[in-house]
């Protein structure tokens, strides 16, 4: 019966018969007209996976190679100082600002009275504002943390030394205008802070890359008493070498008994 079935479907026939929904009304599946549609299709989604996956690919390398600027202003004049550190980052979308306006003796036993403001540049909003006051027991508690955190981490000193090797510094400014009242001192106190300044940059230029002449300036005033300085200095980093150092500080920290525990207590109660 199939046999026979097979032999009156006659070609004229065979061409009335028509496809629906992957099968034809005659009973014989189309699998080769199936098969390449949904080959077709399958290709189509794997070349948009493929775009995607590139795209997501070539921004992050692009988020890696963006530059995180730091510039330092430092200034002080007669009894008013200011300090203001400025960082920009992800090709300046971030943009936040450390500003220490006023910085007050009070005295011996009170110590430096020192106000501190957090600023977020980008949407110029205040985050946040701290007033502390800086004496010897101050200080002392600093150097106890800062031994509690060297001695919980594996080579300290190696990690920022190969840290700051990635740094670029592109401007050096230092100004310094001095007078003690007496001409004969006055200019040997400018003979020594030429070489106090000298000194300092020679040893931080032996760890981080200088790509500019420094500009060192000292005036001195022979006539009078005064003294005022400004300091300007712009470095930046690359962001993969920021994340590659992030993670190298946890590793060290976590070959040490207790270090990562020690890092947190420090660092949250400070």
């Amino acid at each position: 019966m199939f046999y026979h079935y097979r032999a009156i479907l006659t070609p004229e026939r065979r061409k009335r018969c028509f496809f629906h929904q992957g099968f034809s009304f005659c009973g014989v599946p189309p699998t080769r007209d199936v098969r390449h549609s949904t080959g077709n299709d399958s290709g189509g989604m794997n070349m948009v996976f493929a775009w995607i996956a590139g795209v997501l690919v070539v921004g992050f390398i692009i988020l890696l190679s963006s530059k995180v600027e730091c510039r330092i202003s430092a200034s002080r004049e007669n009894k008013n100082d200011e300090i203001l550190i400025d960082v920009h980052a992800l090709y300046g979308l971030v943009k936040k600002r450390l500003a220490i306006p006023i910085m007050n003796f009070i005295s011996l036993s009170e110590g430096l009275g020192v106000k501190s403001q957090f600023i977020d540049k980008s949407e110029n909003q205040l985050l946040l504002e701290l007033n502390r006051n800086i004496d010897k027991r101050t200080i002392q508690q600093l150097f106890d943390n800062l031994r509690q955190l060297l001695t919980h981490c594996v080579r300290f000193d190696r990690w920022l030394s190969d840290t700051l090797g990635h740094v670029h510094c592109t401007r050096m400014y230092w100004k310094t205008e001095l007078g003690v009242g007496d001409a004969a001192e006055t200019a040997m106190t400018t003979g020594m802070v030429w070489g106090l300044k000298s000194s300092l940059l020679g040893v931080a230029f032996r760890f981080i890359k200088l790509h500019a002449r420094p500009e060192l300036l000292v005036q001195p005033h022979f006539n009078g008493t005064k003294f005022t300085t400004e300091v300007t200095c712009t470095t930046h980093i690359r962001l993969f070498y920021v994340c590659v150092a992030g993670l190298h500080l946890v590793y060290r920290i976590f070959k040490v008994k207790n270090g990562l525990r020690t890092w947190q207590r420090v660092l949250f109660k400070v």
